[in-house]
């Protein structure tokens, strides 16, 4: 994308995907390495998250 127009993107559609809300998923998921069976995890569990950082550009 560094090459290209954002004003000028637009989906097939031709709406501009970069002129809609945007919106932020942490994932929650557990169990194993990497994904996989949750069978050994040991609950309860915390979950904590410091912060989430994001950029915009102007």
């Amino acid at each position: 994308m560094n090459t290209t127009s954002l004003a000028t993107a637009v989906n097939p559609d031709g709406t501009s995907p970069f002129k809609k809300n945007q919106y932020i998923i942490v994932n929650l998921a557990i169990g194993g390495t990497n994904g996989g069976d949750p069978t050994n995890t040991t609950f309860p569990a915390q979950y904590v998250i410091d912060y989430v950082r994001v950029f915009q550009k102007k």
